[in-house]
């Protein structure tokens, strides 16, 4: 099993304040790996670092390295938007465009020049079937993006991150403002996207974390303090910390 990506030695700076300290661990190609702890320890940090969106906040730095492909995301000669097109990202609430699901799908394509190769019709369909959108929408693309509900939108959202084919998609808690039926049609719909790509998501939903991923990070106060296979890590952990947080006895 390959590593898409490898961490080694990483800490982030804001300021003068240390956020992740001394991070090291494998994402595994086509595998869902979930990062579970309190909120402020640094989840979400380290998500946009992977893509370097953190790169537009005043102040900050990093030590160590992110390897994607055996490549440091952060040498000097990296193209940020061709990385943001490699690893895409999904927000924890659903962010739709002002404008058609239609436009909300095709606007990667579209500002990446990808419609010289490929129709750009038959991308948006193809991304819509992807999420398992395109039943529900097909009949009305052109209408606005805002009128779906939150699932669906939510869903949108992946397509619109799909549509440009990522290698890695982030998801910075993708469910937290969805209902539980529709939470339980992400995770589904994560499980499907896995076969074709990287996936990267923090939750504080640890059972969520238990259903839908293969490894799982445990954050605490910026250090990584336990990662490994799911079943292993909430089954059998290694470290006390680890015990007492999934069993709700800390944090």
């Amino acid at each position: 099993m390959n590593n898409k990506l490898l961490v080694n030695d990483f800490n982030f700076f804001y300021g003068s304040f240390q956020a992740l300290e001394g991070l090291n661990l494998p994402i595994k190609e086509k595998q869902i790996t979930a990062l579970i702890g309190p909120s402020g320890c640094g989840k979400s940090t380290f998500l946009r670092s992977i893509n370097r969106m953190n790169d537009t906040i005043a102040g900050t730095r990093v030590e160590g390295e992110i390897l994607l492909d055996d490549k440091n995301v952060y040498a000097p000669d990296v193209d940020v938007v061709e990385l943001r097109q490699r690893v895409g990202m999904v927000f924890q609430r659903p962010n739709p465009f002002p404008q058609s699901i239609f436009d909300n799908v095709a606007f990667g394509p579209r500002v990446l020049g990808m419609t010289k190769e490929r129709n750009l019709e038959e991308m948006v369909q193809e991304s819509l079937q992807e999420v398992l959108l395109w039943d529900e929408v097909k009949d009305n693309l052109h209408g606005p993006a805002q009128n779906l509900n939150p699932g669906q939108q939510q869903r949108l959202c992946i397509a619109r991150t799909i549509a440009v084919r990522p290698e890695v998609i982030l998801m910075d808690e993708p469910c937290s403002a969805l209902d539980p039926v529709a939470t339980l049609n992400v995770e589904d719909l994560m499980r499907q996207l896995a076969e074709e790509y990287t996936i990267v998501i923090v939750t504080h939903n640890m059972q969520q974390a238990a259903r839908a991923s293969d490894w799982t990070g445990f954050f605490w106060l910026g250090k990584l303090i336990e990662f490994g296979g799911t079943s292993e890590l909430f089954t059998t952990p290694k470290e006390e910390l680890t015990e007492l947080y999934i069993t709700g006895r800390q944090g």
